[in-house]
């Protein structure tokens, strides 16, 4: 029985070369012979390999169809790895050239990699990733499993580019969403830049306020003096609080009043967005409190509370 392959591809040449002699373990334990014909052009930075499958089949519940069946299986099994692994991130930096030539190269680069980061972890939960990343590789090599059924030839690139087309979708949603992510960063940092320009420019009309907030986003405010931050001043916030939410409430009433000190309590519970903000807006202007009374008291003076 003799089944010959030519593969060309451009992309992880050496490592896909030295991966072919781990491979198809199987066969060879039957005693099938695997030959391998290497032809490198560094010209075009092509590599070409011609897979060949010898042997006598000798199986009384194997046909040599089966045989052949079972050893394309197993091609298509590795060049979906190839693919994920070594030209996935070509791919990606194809697509974000296409779409974002007005972009600087510095932010192409971000885009390329957040991308990567958006089709390898869709999730926090690992277990899922690897199971998701498993269901990609399966859906390549089901169809370079259908393009073998009736070629002996196969160039990875042509093959990508037009018989993938649901991965191609993928790559290019994630390049989209790379773009939005990085636009919104950018868009809050100038916010960012914009508030602390504000608050470096403006007199303070506090030396120092106290913030404790709960999981609710529910906060309590007060001066050094352990007094309740100017009732007034939360009441006009107040009336706009259904279009500012609590959240841009309590950024606006900080930046309002410019403190030159902003003591941040039961600050383990303090990693949410809004304390994010808070930090690089007033930046050296933060402490965290080491722990005080109130810090080890969740339900001090619940009228304080201000929602």
């Amino acid at each position: 029985m003799i089944y010959e392959l030519q593969i060309t591809t451009t992309a992880g040449k050496n490592m896909l070369w030295e991966d072919f002699s781990q491979r198809f373990c199987w066969l060879r334990e039957r005693g099938y012979l695997l030959g391998v014909t290497r032809v490198a052009y560094e010209k075009n930075d092509c590599l070409f390999l011609t897979l060949s499958l010898r042997g006598n089949n000798d199986d009384l519940f194997l046909s040599e169809e089966d045989i052949i069946y079972i050893f394309k299986h197993q091609i298509s099994e590795f060049l979906a790895e190839h693919i994920l692994r070594d030209w996935e991130d070509k791919m990606l930096i194809k697509e974000v050239g296409k779409k974002n030539r007005h972009i600087p190269p510095q932010d192409q680069e971000i885009i390329v990699n957040k991308a990567a980061g958006f089709l390898q972890s869709f999730n926090e939960n690992e277990s899922l990733n690897l199971l998701l990343n498993y269901g990609r590789k399966n859906k390549i090599a089901h169809k370079i499993m259908e393009y073998l059924y009736s070629h002996k030839k196969l160039v990875i690139e042509g093959l990508i580019n037009f018989c993938l087309p649901d991965y191609l979708t993928d790559l290019r949603f994630a390049v989209d969403l790379a773009c939005e992510e990085l636009r919104n960063e950018k868009e809050y940092n100038d916010f960012v830049k914009l508030l602390r320009y504000f608050v470096d420019t403006q007199p303070s009309c506090i030396q120092e306020v106290n913030l404790r907030m709960d999981a609710d986003g529910l906060f309590w405010l007060w001066d050094g003096q352990g007094i309740n931050i100017e009732e007034k001043l939360l009441d006009c916030y107040g009336l706009f609080i259904d279009e500012l939410g609590l959240d841009d409430l309590l950024v606006s009433i900080l930046v309002t009043v410019s403190p030159r000190r902003i003591i941040l309590h039961n600050v383990e519970q303090l990693n949410t967005e809004p304390v994010k903000m808070i930090r690089k807006v007033f930046g050296e202007r933060i402490k965290d409190c080491s722990g005080c009374e109130r810090c080890f008291n969740n339900g001090w003076e619940s009228d304080k509370r201000h929602h």
